[in-house]
């Protein structure tokens, strides 16, 4: 897999001309890019280890304010990748398995009176702003899940499985796993 180190054999693709068996590696054509670093857009949101007294100062004097939203593939790109629960695509023949895609996605569904007030034993939720968060972190879930696809090198993702879990307080975490495959 790319950007990956094989479990199998041991191979470290950020070490190109050293492989397990001691024996040089292939030469590249000339005309290959390197891959972009997927995570660039957002590592410096990404947490660095500090002491907890360093973070309790920061938190006190820097205002919190919401993360940028986090790019997206192209819509375009997106659109061409088709998602299914089944095993295959009616029609269409997997030609190779590009590896296990994942997108996971935290919700705040609300306040806990909003999702059982007083004296309610059972709320639909599907339904109302609740139900309008839910799906739209379903469909974020959906897109990264493409996008990541894409990025390995497959048109595709089957087996798609679903899992919505609670989290603390009123907060929901919405997991997308699937497979990405190349489709012919």
């Amino acid at each position: 897999m790319p950007g990956k180190i094989c479990i199998n054999c041991g191979y470290d693709p950020s070490r190109p001309g050293v492989r397990p068996s001691g024996r040089p590696a292939a030469q590249k054509p000339p005309n290959q890019e390197a891959k972009p670093d997927p995570l660039a857009a957002i590592r410096h949101m990404l947490p660095t280890r500090k002491s907890k007294a360093k973070q309790k100062d920061k938190a006190a004097v820097e205002p919190t304010t919401p993360p940028p939203p986090l790019p997206q593939g192209s819509k375009l790109q997106q659109a061409s990748v088709s998602v299914t629960t089944q095993f295959a695509f009616e029609g269409q023949h997997i030609a190779g398995y590009a590896g296990l895609v994942a997108a996971t996605v935290v919700l705040r569904l609300g306040e806990p009176d909003e999702l059982l007030p007083a004296g309610v034993d059972m709320q639909r939720l599907s339904g109302g702003p609740i139900g309008a968060r839910l799906h739209k972190a379903i469909d974020l879930a959906i897109a990264d899940l493409k996008t990541e696809a894409i990025e390995r090198g497959g048109n595709g993702v089957v087996g798609a499985r679903l899992e919505v879990l609670p989290a603390q307080g009123s907060l929901a975490i919405v997991t997308l796993i699937g497979t990405a495959v190349v489709l012919e």
